[in-house]
Parts: C-alpha cells; sequence; structure tokens
C-alpha cells in the first residue's frame, strides 16, 4: 500500500497530529541540527522521538541525521572528523529506536570545493561510516546544492555498497540545478539509486518548502516519472512547512 510508503516530515506544523490521521509514518527531525545529540541533551531527544512516533501512531518511521556542519570534503581533519562523530551519535539514536535508514546530507559546498574534491574525500567519508553498520541498516544520501544529477550518481556507485542509497529531494534539485535538466531528468537519471524522496514545491529561486502540488514543479509529472523509473517500494517523505495539504492531495492522488 502507498500509505506505507508515505512519511511526514516531523518539522512540519502539526505533522504527528497528521500522520496519525491520515496512516502515514514519520521522519524525525529531532536530530538535524546536531546539539541535540550531546550527551546531556540526548535523553530528552530520544524521549521526543518515543513520543512522536507513539503519537503519530507510526508503524513506519524514519531519522533525519544531523547537516549541521557535515562536510566530507572538509581540508580539515578535525572538521571532517565531527561530522563522522556525530553521525555516529545519530546512528545510535537508530539502534535505540529500531529504526534502519537514516537521510543524511550530502555536504556538498559550492564555491568552496571543487566537485572532484568533493566526490574523491566523500567516497572515503561513507564508506567508513558504513564500516561497521549492519546489512539492514541504509543511508539515504540527499542532495542539497548539486546542481546535475550525475554528482549523486557517481557518488553512490563509487560507494558501491548496497547500504547506501539517494534521496531525491526534489525542491532542492529545482532551485539548485542548470537550466539543463528538469527534475524529470535527476529522477530519469538516478532512477533505481534512489530508496527515498523529499517531496515539497517551490518557485524554483528559493528554497521555499511549500505544499507539493502548488508551485513551479508539475507533481502529477514528478510522481509519474517516479512511478516509470524507480523501484516500486521507493520512499517518500512530505516535506512541505504545513503538511495537511499536502497529505489530503497525496492521499487522494495514489487513490485515483
Amino acid at each position: 500500500m502507498m500509505k506505507d510508503r508515505l512519511y511526514i516530515a516531523t518539522f512540519s506544523d502539526r505533522a504527528v497530529e497528521v500522520a496519525a490521521k491520515y496512516g502515514l509514518g514519520i521522519e524525525l527531525n529531532d536530530t538535524c541540527i546536531s546539539e541535540a545529540l550531546d550527551t546531556e541533551q540526548t535523553v530528552h531527544t530520544l524521549a521526543a522521538m518515543k513520543r512522536e512516533l507513539a503519537e503519530a501512531k507510526a508503524k513506519n518511521a524514519i531519522l533525519h541525521g544531523p547537516f549541521t556542519e557535515i562536510v566530507p570534503a572538509s581540508i580539515d581533519h578535525r572538521a571532517v572528523e565531527l561530522g563522522r562523530t556525530r553521525l555516529e551519535e545519530a546512528y545510535q539514536m537508530c539502534s535505540m529506536l529500531g529504526l534502519h535508514r537514516m537521510v543524511v546530507h550530502s555536504g556538498f559546498y559550492p564555491l568552496i570545493y571543487f566537485k572532484a574534491w568533493h566526490q574523491e574525500k566523500s567516497v572515503l567519508f561513507w564508506k567508513k561510516f558504513l564500516e561497521d553498520k549492519p546489512a539492514d541498516f541504509t543511508i539515504l544520501i540527499e542532495n542539497v546544492f548539486e546542481d546535475e544529477p550525475m554528482m549523486m550518481q557517481d557518488l553512490i556507485r563509487a560507494i558501491d555498497d548496497p547500504r547506501a542509497k539517494i534521496c531525491l529531494d526534489v525542491g532542492h534539485a529545482n532551485v539548485c540545478t542548470m537550466s539543463d535538466y528538469t527534475v524529470c531528468d535527476w529522477i530519469s537519471v538516478l532512477g533505481r539509486e534512489i530508496g527515498h524522496f523529499h517531496l515539497h514545491n517551490n518557485d524554483g529561486t528559493r528554497d521555499a518548502h511549500g505544499p507539493v502540488h502548488q508551485g513551479a514543479m508539475d507533481m502529477q509529472l514528478v510522481l509519474k516519472t517516479i512511478a516509470d523509473c524507480c523501484n516500486s517500494d521507493v520512499t517518500m517523505t512530505i516535506e512541505s512547512h504545513t503538511c495537511e495539504e499536502s497529505a489530503a492531495w497525496l492521499c487522494e492522488y495514489f487513490r485515483a
């Protein structure tokens, strides 16, 4: 059932309430800001996530790991180690909650790091992170500032590990991509290497996280392209700031 593959990000307004109402999963955003993983904060962070899971009555959940200062291409090795430490702390949260998938940002910063350098260092970073992870754990590496889909494709293929998949954020792609590529091009290029989607819409100029069906993207075409190009078990998270409109629209779309 499609409902088993549809999630709501908990940063969205009334996310837990809406997830319970529509019978959807949740993507936990409590560890996105890394200070929530500080030793003195972890008890509170874990309790908050358990409460969200219970109140949402969520059968399925994903953790969104920290994205602050996760820079695999950093020239300072201590900065790289900081990023890996924070991700390890988030992984421990996954283990305590019994979760097997974690969204992670790619950490690419244009105008600071060359693409080739980012690629080389990122492969080493993610391979090192995955070294001791169990076979049933998956990281979903999310595009943020990447301007063309081959960056993500080359990264996943070079990591060459079934525990690493792509999280395609269609809103980020719509804002950051070169004019040569549409969001549907991203989907058709990356295809079965995508394990998860972040769905929201915008006007193509800023990352507005608007309702999925309101913006420059033709979301019906995006969803059709996903159905045509991706695995049938691919999952999706609503990342609109206000989520009920998006949840209602998507549930109606998948019922049709």
